[in-house]
């Protein structure tokens, strides 16, 4: 990770500064896997098949269930998030993430399946505007 990390600052400041001029590559130790306190033995990350079934309980919030099953797999939360209420429309008031019915059972998805969601939207093109705000992009493994 931390060679990536390096190689891209380095392919990015040289693109910066030229040819002709020096520069410095700084190594962030915060970004090792060991002091980032990454879940290595989430089951989600080690088998990217897994799904669940999860019944809302009164009281619960779309957070704290991502929390539970996604919690510190170093996953872009806000990318899950979008998932599961496009995946569970049932159980969210108008698709808004912060209003949520107990007692319905939410599909907690697979990585795979996330990735297809994902693929499946990149491919929706609008041809009537080539902003690049139409599309999700995933970054991860």
């Amino acid at each position: 990770m931390k060679f990536i990390i390096i190689a891209i600052s380095i392919i990015l400041l040289f693109e910066q500064a030229g040819s002709n001029e020096p520069f410095v590559v700084l190594e962030y130790k915060g970004m090792s896997a060991a002091g980032s306190g990454l879940n290595k033995e989430n089951v989600f990350i080690k088998n990217q098949n897994h799904s669940v079934v999860h019944k809302v309980q009164s009281g619960e919030s779309l957070s704290s269930i991502l929390d539970k099953y996604y919690g510190k797999s170093g996953l872009n939360m806000k990318v899950i998030e979008i998932s599961i209420i496009e995946m569970n429309k049932h159980a969210f008031v108008r698709n808004n993430p912060h209003f949520l019915y107990a007692g319905k059972k939410l599909k907690i998805p697979s990585l795979n399946e996330i990735m297809n969601l994902v693929k499946n939207e990149k491919n929706v093109t609008n041809h009537n505007s080539s902003s690049k705000t139409n599309h999700i992009y995933f970054y991860g493994n």
